[in-house]
């Protein structure tokens, strides 16, 4: 969706913090994007100048995402097999240490907050981590 994607640029398009491709030191925030472009005509130039990691169009990581979260364009329900529980476009933050969601929500942060949507899931992130060690110290 181009005003999410405008949205995304303007919050974190040139911060210090976001993983790029040609990065070789971890940073706190990575963009994957996941097409749901029609072709990779299409994909190359919706990606070109973004400032985002990108599951290349032909990859089957790119159908295995979709299918995981399952999140995509309603034209390819029948072709994924799925029952979306996501519309496009999804923001779908991740928790790189626990490998868990920090919210499905991302689209309504960002548009909400702009930039001080990263600080929100910082602080969802944090409150995650607690509620996880106290369960797991409890047992």
């Amino acid at each position: 969706s181009t005003p999410i994607s405008i949205a995304l640029d303007k919050a974190f398009g040139n911060k210090d913090y976001i993983l790029t491709p040609t990065d070789v030191v971890r940073k706190p925030l990575s963009i994957v994007y996941i097409s749901s472009d029609r072709d990779v005509d299409e994909y190359n130039e919706y990606i070109e100048n973004r400032n985002w990691l990108a599951i290349p169009f032909e990859s089957a990581q790119r159908t295995y995402i979709k299918k995981h979260f399952k999140t995509c364009a309603h034209r390819e329900l029948e072709e994924l097999g799925i029952d979306r529980k996501h519309e496009i476009p999804t923001i779908i933050v991740i928790d790189s240490e626990l490998e868990g969601i920090i919210t499905t929500n991302g689209v309504d942060d960002l548009d909400d907050s702009g930039e001080r949507a990263f600080g929100h899931w910082k602080d969802m992130q944090k409150w995650i981590k607690k509620r996880s060690s106290e369960f797991f110290d409890s047992s």
